[in-house]
């Protein structure tokens, strides 16, 4: 497996080359069982950036060399591969190998145990974050990034040799891009972008040049049509990346996305046209995204506003839900209703101060 690793810029930071197992081969209850491991939710990367500007913490990020192979099996796994002569060998597995369905489990399990030896506990809310009461240490994992934010750098170094001890880390310095996202500091500011992903999105779908920017993705109306589009797949993988987009900072297309998911099983043309014009609008605007500042004030405040529409597709209302921790935006989605009363005594708008008992 050959990979090209790029900077945030977009220019090749290096080429990476993986021996790759093939784990589709693998029976579950025979050479593994468990595949679950847990990541740090968006939000709770929006919150640490949060705090971090808010009380002016300083902020790392790591990059664990190889992660997978740093996890032993619990299974004896043998795998077969072709050497330089053409010969065929045969190798018994001591580490989780890249393509291995329980690799990342095995991963998860071990950064746990590695957290645990100097005092780092898992959120209770948030299982992929670890914090330290004794230090007031934070920390995001993310596959094999780390993020942690503390009072001071010292804490930060501390942190740093404790993982290190244990696998070998490649310090990124200030948080530049994770999970798909750019992010871009200024003065009490920090600015969440995916130009990258909106650029080769645009360059692998659309076929003709973006014109002038577009004020808004499409009418929220424009999507009914009789013309059957037959490309189920690639009508999927546009509207998963613009989900994915839409979740990690451009809420403005939150709805239209959430329609054009509705028909990922039968569409028809207009609904591709549409897919592609919300595409074209992100990229004329591809230098945008969420900006989160430093709050003024002792306490961050938690708000959740909700508001929904009467009837809609289907007779069932569209609902619209906005968090915000001191007044920046942290979480939103757009979605249909399923149980309207329910949802709607739960989300009944509110507000409350963040306190440490959440961490």
């Amino acid at each position: 497996m050959y990979l090209v690793k790029r900077k945030t810029d977009g220019t090749i930071e290096k080429y990476k080359a993986r021996k790759v197992s093939r784990g589709f081969t693998q029976e579950e209850g025979i050479n593994y069982d468990e595949t679950y491991a847990q990541m740090m939710r968006t939000e709770t990367l929006k919150i640490l950036l949060v705090i971090a500007l808010h009380r002016e913490w300083a902020i790392r990020q790591w990059d664990v060399v190889a992660a997978y192979l740093q996890a032993l099996l619990k299974y004896d796994i043998y795998i077969t591969d072709i050497n330089e002569e053409g010969e065929t060998e045969s190798w018994k597995l001591h580490k989780a190998l890249y393509g291995l369905k329980q690799a990342g489990h095995e991963w998860f399990i071990m950064l746990c145990d590695i957290m645990g030896t100097f005092g780092m506990y898992q959120c209770t809310s948030d299982e992929g974050t670890y914090v330290s009461t004794a230090n007031q240490t934070i920390i995001g994992i993310h596959v094999n990034d780390l993020i942690g934010i503390t009072p001071t750098e010292a804490h930060l170094d501390r942190a740093e040799r404790s993982v290190e001890g244990q696998v070998e880390l490649d310090t990124r310095g200030k948080l530049s891009k994770m999970l798909g996202i750019e992010l871009t500091w200024g003065k009490g500011q920090v600015i969440l972008t995916q130009t990258s992903l909106i650029e080769s999105m645009t360059r692998q779908f659309l076929t003709t040049p973006v014109g002038k920017r577009s004020s808004l993705p499409l009418d929220p109306h424009s999507y009914a049509s009789d013309e059957i589009y037959e490309e189920v797949a690639k009508y999927q993988s546009i509207v998963g990346g613009l989900l994915f987009i839409a979740r990690m900072t451009r809420p403005e297309i939150s709805i239209h996305v959430n329609l054009l998911g509705r028909h990922t099983k039968k569409h028809t043309l207009k609904h591709y046209a549409t897919a592609l014009r919300v595409l074209e609008y992100l990229y004329s605007t591809k230098t945008e995204g969420i900006v989160l500042r430093k709050v003024e004030g002792e306490e961050l405040e938690v708000n959740i506003y909700a508001d929904a529409s009467y009837g809609g597709e289907g007779s069932r209302s569209q609902m619209g839900v906005m968090i915000t921790l001191g007044n920046q935006l942290i979480g939103w989605y757009s979605r249909r209703q399923e149980h309207q009363e329910r949802i709607l005594g739960a989300l009944t708008p509110c507000s409350g101060a963040l306190t440490p008992a959440l961490w």
